[in-house]
C-alpha cells in the first residue's frame, strides 16, 4: 500500500484508503464512482477461489482499477487451468497435471522427481517442508495430506526442474508490455536434502535458513542469450493469460538448461521489498514512475 501512498502523493493526485471486504464490494459503489481503485485485495484466507471476486464486482460496477481484469484473476489462481492456456499456445511448462491420490496413474507419465502443491494457492502455501518427491508411495502420501490440508483444491503434481530459478516482472507500456530487468532467485549454500526453491519458509520464515539463504540478484551480461529467451517466454503469457497493468512471470531452467515456466502472477507483491519493485528500480524506474505507468494503464472498465 506504501508504494500507491507515496506514488500518488510524489504525483500530487488526490488519494483515499478504503478497506473493503472483498465480498461487499457492492456497499462502496457510491464512494468508488469516477475513481481509480488501486487494486491490493487478496483473496479471504482459505478461500482462493475468491481471488477474482472484488475485481467481478468493480468491473460490473463500471469502476476502474489496477492490473489484471476478473478473467485473468480467475484463470492464474488456477495453475492447472493456466497450464492448460499455455500449453495451447505452444509455451513450455513442467511435466505435469492433477494429481488423484487414489488413482495416481498420472505418476506414471511424469518423470520423477515431483514437487506438490494445491492448485489454488499462491505466496507458496502448501510447499512447506520438502514439497519435493522421490518415490510414488511418498507422493501419494504427500497428496493426501494435501488433499486433506485444502478440501475441494486440486493437487497439482510437476516433474521438479532442477536448474536456476528466475522471475520477469512486466509492466504495461501504452498499448503493449515491457519485460523488466531478469531477476534470478538465487539458493546460496543449499546443503544436501533441503530442496532449493522458493518454498513456504523462505517468505515467510524470517531469519530461517530458506530465508536467509534465498537471495535475489540481477544477472550480467554473461547470461544475455539466457535473459533474452526467458524474457521472451514471460511476454509471451501476456496475451493468452488476458494480462493488463502489471504482472510476473516465474521461470525454470531443466536438466538441459531450457527454461519452462512455472507460474503466471496476476497480482504479485508491491511492497518496497518485493521482487517486482526491485525490477523496476533496476531499470531506472522511480516509485512514482512505477505508480504512474501502472495507473495509465488502468483504462475504464466497461459497465
Amino acid at each position: 500500500m506504501r508504494l500507491f501512498q507515496e506514488g500518488l502523493a510524489a504525483l500530487d493526485v488526490p488519494q483515499a484508503t478504503v478497506a473493503v471486504d472483498a465480498g461487499r464490494v457492492w456497499e462502496h459503489a457510491a464512494e468508488l464512482a469516477g475513481a481509480v481503485v488501486c487494486n491490493l485485495l487478496e483473496a479471504p484466507p482459505g478461500k482462493p477461489q475468491l481471488h477474482a471476486a472484488a475485481t467481478a464486482a468493480l468491473e460490473i460496477l463500471g469502476v476502474s482499477f489496477t492490473g489484471s481484469p476478473a478473467g485473468a484473476l480467475w484463470l492464474t489462481t488456477d495453475k492447472l487451468a493456466t497450464r492448460a492456456v499455455l500449453t495451447a499456445e505452444g509455451l513450455p511448462v513442467a511435466a505435469g497435471g492433477r494429481l488423484d491420490p487414489e488413482r495416481p496413474v498420472l505418476l506414471e507419465r511424469v518423470p520423477p522427481p515431483w514437487i506438490l502443491k494445491p492448485a489454488w494457492e499462491d505466496a507458496s502455501v502448501g510447499l512447506e517442508g520438502d514439497p519435493v518427491c522421490a518415490a510414488p508411495e511418498q507422493a501419494v502420501a504427500r497428496a493426501r495430506s494435501l488433499a486433506a490440508r485444502f478440501p475441494g483444491q486440486p493437487v497439482l503434481l510437476e516433474h521438479f526442474l532442477p536448474g536456476r530459478e528466475f522471475n520477469v516482472s512486466l509492466l504495461a507500456a501504452g498499448r503493449g508490455v515491457e519485460a523488466l530487468p531478469v531477476a534470478e532467485i538465487a539458493f546460496v549454500d543449499f546443503p544436501a536434502g533441503v530442496p532449493a526453491l522458493v518454498g513456504y519458509e523462505a517468505k515467510w520464515a524470517a531469519g530461517s535458513f530458506e530465508e536467509t539463504h534465498t537471495v535475489r540478484r540481477f544477472p550480467g551480461r554473461e547470461d544475455a542469450a539466457l535473459l533474452g529467451r526467458i524474457g521472451e517466454l514471460a511476454l509471451a503469457c501476456w496475451r493468452p493469460c488476458a494480462l493488463a497493468g502489471y504482472a510476473r512471470v516465474d521461470l525454470r531452467l531443466d536438466e538441459a538448461g531450457v527454461p519452462v515456466i512455472l507460474e503466471v502472477n496476476t497480482n504479485p507483491c508491491l511492497s518496497a521489498d518485493a521482487g517486482f519493485v526491485a525490477a523496476a528500480r533496476e531499470a531506472g524506474l522511480a516509485p512514482a514512475d512505477l505508480v504512474a505507468r501502472i495507473l495509465e494503464a488502468a483504462a475504464p472498465r466497461p459497465r
